[in-house]
Parts: structure tokens; C-alpha cells; sequence
């Protein structure tokens, strides 16, 4: 899903980052290994092949047994899946609205039942994101009348209650121990640099400093990196890492094509599992944690 007006691809590439995914969950084709409940061995991702509509799906780490897991008739992506392994976090359409003319938050049980929608106005709500302990969800909000500029991070309990707004910015990823969260935000000079809050909004301050868009990931599980995209301005998409605490980052990967660039880190951190587009379609990669030993993974149901 991109936003086709007259900003360069560049530009849309906040509300599209084919995959949007953390420790539990990918979107699109990027896989990462889940939690350690029922579900320890499987990867979450959305795909829109042979079926009307993006749709949840489930695999094992070698890329197979791909079964479909949730599929609304509508558009339902970016899963993450709780830290329990119970309940799977997306969004889309909620029942009763048209299909992609509206991005609520939304929760699932694994089995596909009992789905109920979190937080839904008429504005987008998309890229929920569990808290570490499961209890709350992060979430990324604009008007439609507006775009991803307009963007701000709000968290709020599964159940809907107690929203807060953490503040202006989108794509917030969770410290793991829940304390923090990393998120991008238009600057004077850059569409997006990347941040670090408390979660309750207070302490914001910033990680980067360049005119290029970023983008983050995730923080590595020991909590002192943080993996994150870059959009540069020459063009170029790359992957890089940048300690938590500033200081230089380091380029890992570039990568190539309109559905690549997202990116995730191993759950023992060890390794980075990321998308790059040698052909037609989206492929999954992996490399080392310093960025060596890159190499081709699998791809997305067709």
C-alpha cells in the first residue's frame, strides 16, 4: 500500500514499509520468529496473493506449512502477535467499513476467532505493536484528510482503554524492558530522524541527525542497539544499527526496489532478517548482526 500522489517514493515510503515487525510478527514477506508459547516456531506475515484481499498468514521458519490464519474480506496486515502467543495484532478495515478506505487497530485470537477492534476513528490507526509484557499496544494516528507527517504515537490497553498519546512521530518500536520507546519524526531538516520517549511521552530526545528519512526496527534484545531503515537522499535504501545512547551509525546492507527495506532482528540477536527486491517480487534475507554473510532467504506466498 502506497500513498500515490506527487511525493517521491521516498516520501510515501512511511506508510508502506512492506513490513512492519518487531520480535513476533512480519508483514508481508518478512518473517520473524515468534514467541516462546504454542506458537514459538512459526512466522507471521500478511499477503495479498490468491486471495481478495491482504490476508494473515502463518509459516515455519524454513518456509514451510504456509497456512492462512485471519482473513476478513477486507484488508487486514501487519500482524504482530502478542507475547503470550494468544492473540495477533493487526490493521485494516473494521467489519462494516470499506475495504482500504479505513486502517483500524485490531486484535485477533491465533485460532482466527473473536476478533475485536482496539482503536478505530476515522482516522488511520496502523503498525500495532505489542508492549513486552502483552498489556498494551503502541500504534501510529493521522487524519485521512492529512499524511504520515501528521503522524503521532499512541499507546492504549487490548482491551481499548486507558488511550495515551506519547507524541508527535510513527513506527515506535517497544524497549524490551517496556520502559522506552524508539520512533522517527519530521524534523526541521529531514522528513524523519529517529527518537527515544518514555513511554508515558516524557524524555524525548534525539538519536539522529541527517537530512536522509529513518526509519526504526527494532531494538536489539540486549536493549543497547537499534536497528533501523534509512531513505537516503541520493535514493538509496539501506539497513544500519546505531547504539541507543548515540554516537555513529553503521550501514549493514543496501537494498533495492519499492518493497524492500524492512527489517528485524533474531530473537537472540545474533542475526537480522530484512526484505530486498532482486526481481519482481519481495524476497526474505538474513545476515549477520554485523552485516556479513548475506544471504537469500525464501519468498512470500504467490
Amino acid at each position: 500500500m502506497t500513498l500515490a500522489d506527487h511525493r517521491s517514493p521516498r516520501a510515501r515510503r512511511p506508510f508502506s514499509p512492506l513490513l512492519t515487525i518487531g520480535v513476533a510478527g512480519a508483514v508481508l514477506a518478512l518473517p520473524v520468529a515468534l514467541g516462546e508459547a504454542s506458537h514459538r516456531s512459526l512466522i507471521l506475515f500478511w499477503s495479498d496473493h490468491g486471495q481478495p484481499g491482504p490476508a494473515l498468514w502463518a509459516m515455519q521458519p524454513d518456509g514451510s506449512n504456509q497456512h492462512l490464519i485471519y482473513h476478513a474480506y477486507a484488508n487486514a496486515k501487519r500482524p504482530m502477535l502478542s507475547p503470550d502467543g494468544s492473540w495477533i495484532a493487526f490493521d485494516g478495515a473494521s467489519p462494516g467499513t470499506k475495504p482500504f478506505d479505513d486502517f483500524d487497530v485490531q486484535i485477533v485470537r491465533t485460532n482466527g476467532t473473536r476478533r475485536h477492534t482496539v482503536a478505530g476513528t476515522t482516522a488511520n490507526e496502523v503498525d500495532a505493536q505489542w508492549s513486552p509484557d502483552g498489556r498494551r499496544l503502541s500504534f501510529s494516528r493521522w487524519p485521512r484528510s492529512a499524511d504520515w507527517r501528521s503522524s503521532s504515537v499512541w499507546t492504549v490497553r487490548r482491551d481499548g482503554k486507558q488511550l495515551r498519546r506519547v507524541g508527535r512521530g510513527q513506527f515506535a518500536r517497544w524497549s524490551p524492558d517496556g520502559k522506552r520507546l524508539v520512533l522517527d519524526a519530521p524534523t526541521k531538516g529531514s522528513d524523519g530522524d529517529l527518537f527515544i520517549v518514555n513511554a508515558d511521552g516524557s524524555g524525548r530526545r534525539r538519536v539522529t541527525n541527517t537530512r536522509d528519512l529513518e526509519q526504526p526496527a527494532g531494538w536489539s534484545p540486549d536493549g543497547r542497539t537499534i536497528l533501523f531503515t534509512r531513505y537516503t537522499v541520493s535514493g538509496s535504501t539501506q539497513i544500519g544499527v546505531i547504539k541507543v545512547d548515540g554516537g555513529r551509525a553503521r550501514t549493514l546492507a543496501t537494498v533495492h526496489g519499492d518493497e524492500a527495506g524492512a527489517a528485524a532482528w533474531s530473537p537472540d540477536g545474533t542475526k537480522i532478517l530484512f526484505t530486498n527486491q532482486p526481481g519482481r517480487y519481495a524476497q526474505c534475507f538474513v545476515m549477520n548482526a554485523d552485516g556479513s554473510h548475506n544471504r537469500a532467504g525464501f519468498e512470500p506466498p504467490r
